[in-house]
């Protein structure tokens, strides 16, 4: 089901790679995550849904990397495929006055039933990190953005100067307990407003036993301006996942 590997996919392992020898020359910390969820149905309701999922970040005193990596599929009762979506996406943090930091980011994303063949979006700005623990993770960046997009069924490929704002939270409610997360990613055409989407990623995390833990988690995804052709103008997941962290 999973057999697409894109360039920036290749640029994810490039990045974090680099990020990794940085960090060990500086005595930095390393976070490494990989989550799988498998539902299949059988009986009166014939489907299946597989979701894979990683995400990598290596921090040390000046410099952060992370990469990150998301496939979803699915196919109905019928056999006909109802979810064919991905992302992939790499950023370089340099904190240089405290908790200032400069970013830059790319990502690439696509979803057949949005009628989105492509979209890359690159961005570089500002952030804030108000807290960086192993118990409480929070930062929030904004900066200007480039988007570049294609559609399937007309092949129409747009490219806008946009907006970006993101924030990223993380906390552990209980020691070794409990953990809630939280990621947006706003993107806002700056020569029209109405052209805006949003990605967010929210949910919880109950360690298991060792590296492994349950996750609850919840993706919705919202395109203001949807090409006509596309199924509905968002896509919300739920999904219930081992992670297994390292």
């Amino acid at each position: 089901m999973l057999r697409r590997f894109t360039p920036a996919a290749a640029v994810a392992v490039a990045v974090a790679a680099t990020g990794a020898t940085a960090a060990s020359e500086e005595g930095g910390r390393r976070e490494a995550t990989a989550s799988l969820g498998i539902t299949i149905n059988q009986g009166n309701t014939e489907s299946q849904r597989y979701h894979l999922s990683a995400e990598y970040l290596e921090r040390s005193n000046a410099h952060r990397y992370s990469a990150n990596l998301e496939l979803n599929r699915g196919q109905d009762d019928t056999g006909e495929e109802d979810v064919n979506n991905s992302r992939v996406g790499v950023g370089y943090d340099r904190f240089f006055h405290g908790p200032w930091y400069a970013y830059s980011s790319a990502s690439w994303r696509q979803d057949r039933q949005a009628d989105l063949r492509q979209r890359y979006v690159l961005s570089g700005g500002a952030g804030y990190q108000f807290f960086d623990s192993d118990r409480l993770r929070l930062s929030a960046e904004t900066g200007p953005t480039y988007v570049s997009e294609q559609t399937i069924e007309t092949e129409e490929r747009t490219r806008e100067a946009a907006a970006r704002w993101a924030l990223d939270y993380r906390q552990d409610l209980a020691e070794e307990t409990l953990r809630l997360f939280h990621r947006h990613e706003l993107i806002v055409v700056t020569n029209d407003v109405e052209q805006w989407f949003l990605t967010t990623r929210t949910g919880l995390r109950l360690p298991l036993r060792a590296n492994l833990s349950a996750s609850l988690q919840l993706n919705y995804d919202y395109d203001n301006s949807p090409p006509p052709s596309a199924e509905s103008d968002y896509d919300a997941t739920t999904l219930v996942n081992l992670t297994y962290s390292w």
